[in-house]
């Protein structure tokens, strides 16, 4: 037999090396003191001992796989060692993730980050009703217990539809990171049933009392624009000066459907002189200023021009009204407004007033 050091030629048997003295017996191996998923102790650069547990596995937004450790450092090993029965217990508590820590994880995502102030505003309105349950582990609560809590903190369908929509962005996050198999807001009734749409538009009255308002006030324009153009606020703030061709009276732009992206929108005569004293003045863009500031002096300019509170999307009603009041073909009204279907403008955005409806019947 060889040294199992310098590898000479040795007796068989031997229990040393008679050259190097090495032993020749293997040691052996120390028995493992703990088993998998019972966690580790090792020694910090400072002298001091960490206790370890892993707690689970979670993909970020990026797709990227990470490992959720719960680490505790100590003086003395005897002592790290013995915290690890404790630190295993927050392991098996924290496998079911509460409400608290996916809000706090939803609210830094890129989703979130991606939201408008407004939507922000009606999920934190939201999370402020589930607050009573935010510690609870996301895998313990039932169907029923969500209903529940509905119920109890709403009364009607709106702030309900809002609790159930955050609860779904828990889930969704809770599901990614392999705590929760199963989205349960997907089987949860909101009981408040949806109202129905208004359907109501600005009168000829309404719009003459916004042209006054423009004389002295220049965002008026924008809210003109919007109502002989038919554009939704998204699709204002998105068109470039680059896609304006008032020469051709027509504008690049749409947003949405397949339909209604980059169509050619028809620049009406009355709005001609607004866009381009807006244009004068900007560097990119039709509408330079984020969503927020839009809505405040929108309604700023409602209120004092003395139009009823109705939202931006009116104006886009008021157009499509106009144009069906007005006896334009249906086709043609649908692809002005960009949509596939004259279906769709006649049932959500057409409003024909009494005053349209009975001229029409005299007609007979």
């Amino acid at each position: 037999m060889n040294c199992v050091k310098c590898f000479k030629p040795i007796p068989d048997g031997s229990v040393f090396c008679m050259f190097c003295g090495t032993p020749q017996a293997p040691k052996p191996r120390s028995k493992k003191k703990r088993g998998n998923g019972q966690g580790t102790v090792f020694q910090l650069k400072n002298g001091k001992y960490i206790a370890r547990c892993v707690l689970g596995y979670y993909t970020d937004d990026d797709g990227k796989k990470h490992v959720k450790r719960v680490s505790k450092v100590f003086a003395k090993k005897s002592d790290a060692i013995a915290s690890l029965s404790s630190l295993k217990q927050t392991v098996e508590r924290q496998k079911d993730i509460t409400l608290h820590d996916l809000y706090d994880r939803y609210t830094n995502s890129k989703e979130y980050d991606g939201l408008s102030y407004s939507q922000r505003d009606k999920l934190g309105f939201a999370w402020n009703r589930w607050k009573e349950l935010e510690f609870r582990g996301i895998n313990t609560l039932t169907v029923a217990d969500i209903e529940t809590q509905i119920e109890k903190k709403t009364k009607s369908f709106y702030p309900a539809h809002d609790m159930k929509v955050l609860l779904s962005h828990l889930y969704k996050q809770a599901i990614k990171m392999e705590i929760a198999h199963v989205n349960k807001t997907e089987n949860v009734d909101i009981p408040f049933d949806a109202p129905k749409a208004k359907r109501e538009t600005w009168t000829q009255k309404e719009i003459d009392l916004l042209w006054s308002d423009y004389t002295d006030h220049p965002f008026t324009a924008y809210i003109l624009i919007m109502c002989y153009a038919g554009l939704r606020f998204g699709e204002l703030s998105a068109i470039k000066l680059a896609d304006i061709h008032l020469e051709e009276s027509y504008m690049i732009g749409g947003i949405k459907t397949e339909a209604g992206i980059d169509r050619e929108i028809p620049i009406h005569d009355r709005i001609k002189p607004l866009i381009e004293s807006i244009i004068s003045n900007r560097k990119q863009k039709l509408l330079e200023m984020n969503e927020d500031n839009f809505y405040t002096a929108y309604w700023e300019t409602i209120d004092r021009a003395g139009l009823r509170r109705l939202p931006p999307h009116t104006c886009r009603h008021y157009f499509f009204s106009r144009m069906t009041a007005e006896g334009i073909q249906g086709g043609v009204i649908a692809e002005v407004g960009g949509h596939a279907s004259y279906l769709t403008t006649l049932k959500n955005y057409v409003r024909i007033s009494l005053a349209d409806k009975l001229k029409a019947v005299n007609q007979i």
